[in-house]
């Protein structure tokens, strides 16, 4: 059924042919010199028109189509004007302005950051661009956040290398993770996925703290993390990168597009890794970081349809093999050693298609995409394998009410899930199927004023009807001084098993009901963001406070026995609450910092009582510093991580093998990239103090006895690691 369901959307996503006329030019304004700074408020107009408009913090415009001219006049001051004769009006324009050389005494005073709040959306979100991301060597999504205060990550385990994210003190599993909009890492991607994303892929990632909008879905209830890839139509048109570092981990990228004839263009996106070398560095007997092995492929096709809009379509493959455990495991299997392994394939197709109807600001979008996710590991002598089957539909109306002050989007969705898991010799499996509608209205006054409300109604097959209310609001009090609020619901459907398998690593029993409640959550938030002149450039100061508060959730117990983990429904309160100031500044030219402070409230009742949430630090600060030469030939990076101390599942009483409390640390990471033309090369560092936990696999020297637990972990597991890389680039700007 699921299957019939998907193909014959996936279907109707290239039968819809809508004859409709173009109703705006669109494109983005850049430095020719380099083409990852916008320009903001650039002058868009077209030639003997007084219709215009100005490009926005990304450099990208709209331009309503003007019967009066064929041509458009693009500049802004101390760049030369640019006149572009307009032959197809549905396409999309990249607009590469040179600096006035002639014009000495003009100065651009301040470029884009690497990572900016966002000036116009309302939902509070901060934008990390491919600049922010190379300041680190960023091998994949999960290292991506070293240098961002909202966003952490740790290892979810001492053995098999498995990430998790973490937003305002609560796990990943309530961000909801998309990839241009559409959902990606859910369900049995959860434990290893942040993996699947490699870093050079990247064009930016767009972080949303709170419930964000309702016509992604209703998943998001602490976040929102967007990853947007690179873009076949883009400048870049190769790329290459090599990375290796001191554990001998080895990775190659490399990025290709073509543009053809009639609007249509391609992108190659290739990636493979490995970690063969077995590091053991506290000698306990256990590898450090697990052997892997990966192959990941992307293939894009972009075409822009001659009346507006635009339609594309990929594929995505990726096999990944990973083996950790004692060492020499997998050498000398028949020495009864506790060997790790965990084999994954993951098949997906996606699609989007777009057009521009008859009358002006409206449009139409159709979001679509099925994987296929399946795993065999096995822990130890414990076996599991899963399967999950996944489809996605999404349709948007965009429209207004004969103005841009009143906006609005409405559409209808369908989410289809199915797994099947096996643990040792016993099979479960499950099905949901979601249908549902959405409406999001959006007044807008000139920017100063934004309220954007938005409403959800979903019918699930195993939880029936829930509505999903959320509403936004942004108001530039004065010149430089910003506030947000937002309310909204969240719900997701729990998976203990798949998103969960991790924690086979140790000898505790996992304990599953039957069947558990869907998670819902309410998170209200407010934050303020104010533009402070000091000296030639402005401090960029924000604080804001979010509360997320559980009506049913589903509580993962650690600490009512040592020799098992309990999932069971709340019963009684769970909440968090998260405040964070932040604040960017470049001192001088080129030299930049970013501060911040968090403090994490995060409780939830646990066997009757009201706790704090083990394994989650009370605090984190960052203090990131970067400094570029002229032209950006040089390039110096340092990222300090500030974690503070929290509390650990309750140890036993007779036997306490590890502390009740866990102490706080820091995390040093520094970086030179040295940059040419075409050819960058980087030399970095990571954990410079050296920090490790002491014993984070407990119970090592016996990992067949009831003691042996690898999922203690609240600290690094490896010590200092040494990398270095080079980048090869060539744009075409043609």
């Amino acid at each position: 059924m699921y299957k019939i369901v998907f193909i014959a959307l996936f279907l109707a996503i290239f039968s819809i042919d809508i004859n409709a006329a173009p109703v705006e030019v669109k494109g983005r304004v850049v430095e020719k010199d380099n083409p990852a700074s916008p320009i903001v408020g650039a002058n868009i107009y077209w030639l003997g028109t007084t219709v215009g408009t100005s490009s926005d913090v990304d450099g990208n415009f709209s331009l309503p189509i003007s019967e009066k001219s064929q041509k458009v006049v693009v500049s802004f001051v101390g760049f030369k004007p640019d006149t572009i004769s307009i032959s197809d009006r549905g396409s999309s324009l990249l607009v590469l302005l040179d600096k006035n050389i002639e014009l000495d005494e003009v100065v651009v005073k301040e470029r884009r950051r690497g990572q900016y709040l966002s000036a116009l959306d309302p939902v509070q979100t901060t934008k990390v661009t491919v600049t922010e991301l190379q300041k680190a060597a960023c091998c994949n999504l999960s290292e991506s956040f070293e240098t961002n205060a909202s966003v952490d990550v740790a290892y979810s385990d001492a053995v098999t290398g498995a990430q998790q994210i973490k937003m305002l003190g609560l796990s990943g599993a309530y961000v909801q993770t998309i990839s241009e909009n559409i959902p990606s890492i859910r369900g049995m991607a959860a434990p290893y996925g942040l993996g699947y994303i490699p870093g050079p892929w990247m064009e930016s990632i767009q972080i949303s703290k709170g419930t964000s909008s309702v016509v992604n879905g209703y998943e998001a209830i602490t976040g929102q993390i967007n990853v947007e890839y690179k873009k076949p139509f883009a400048d870049e048109k190769f790329h290459f990168n090599l990375y290796g570092n001191s554990e001998l981990r080895s990775e190659a990228n490399l990025n290709a597009s073509y543009k053809f004839p009639d609007s249509l263009s391609t992108m190659v996106l290739l990636h493979g890794e490995n970690q063969n070398t077995q590091i053991d560095g506290n000698a306990d007997g256990f590898l450090d970081v697990p052997r892997v092995r990966q192959v990941n492929f992307i293939n894009r096709w972009y075409k822009e349809h001659r009346n507006g809009g635009d339609f594309q379509i990929g594929v995505k493959l990726l096999e990944e093999d990973r083996k950790s455990g004692q060492v020499d495991a997998f050498d000398l299997p028949d020495e009864n050693l506790y060997g790790i392994s965990v084999r994954t394939s993951r098949y997906e197709l996606f699609a989007k298609n777009g057009y521009l109807l008859d009358r002006p600001g409206t449009s139409i979008g159709m979001q679509l995409s099925g994987w296929y996710h399946k795993q065999d590991a096995s822990y130890g002598r414990t076996a599991y394998s899963g399967t999950q089957y996944n489809g996605y539909f999404n349709f948007i109306y965009q429209g207004n009410f004969g103005t841009d002050l009143h906006t609005f989007k409405a559409g209808a969705s369908l989410l289809a899930d199915s797994y099947n898991e096996k643990l040792d010799m016993a099979s479960t499996s499950f099905a949901e199927m979601v249908p549902g509608v959405f409406y999001e209205y959006n007044f807008n006054l000139r920017h100063k004023l934004n309220i954007m409300a938005g409403l959800r109604a979903d019918y699930s097959s195993e939880y029936g009807i829930f509505l999903t209310p959320r509403v936004h609001a942004k108001w530039e009090i004065i010149h430089g001084l910003t506030w947000r609020a937002s309310a909204g619901k969240g719900y997701r459907t729990p998976m203990p098993l798949a998103e969960n398998n991790f924690m086979l690593a140790s000898s505790r029993k996992m304990v599953i009901p039957d069947r558990l409640k869907q998670e819902e959550a309410i998170n209200v938030g407010t934050s303020l963001n104010a533009l402070i002149p000091l000296g030639e450039r402005d401090v960029s100061l924000t604080v804001d406070f979010y509360r997320t508060n559980f009506l049913e959730q589903v509580v993962r117990d650690v600490d009512s026995s040592t020799d098992k983990v309990v999932f069971s429904d709340l019963e009684g309160t769970s909440f968090s609450n998260a405040f964070q100031a932040e604040l960017m500044y470049e001192i001088f030219k080129g030299f930049t910092i970013n501060a911040a402070y968090r403090t994490n409230v995060v409780k939830q009742t646990i066997g009757g009582q009201l706790r704090e949430v083990p394994l989650t630090s009370r605090y984190k600060g960052l203090l990131s510093m970067s400094y570029a030469t002229r032209m950006k030939k040089w390039q110096f990076d340092l990222t300090s991580q500030f974690n503070g101390g929290g509390r650990m599942p309750d140890p036993d009483v007779l036997n306490p093998l590890w502390s009740a409390e866990f102490k706080p640390f820091t995390i040093v990471n520094a970086q030179v990239t040295k940059n040419f033309k075409r050819w960058s090369f980087y030399a970095g560092a990571e954990n410079l103090l050296n920090f490790m936990m002491d014993n984070p696999v407990v119970g090592a020297a016996d990992p067949w006895g009831k003691d042996f637990d690898g999922t203690m972990i609240w600290g690094p597991v490896h010590g200092r690691k040494i990398y270095a890389g080079l980048r090869f680039t060539i744009n075409d700007y043609n």
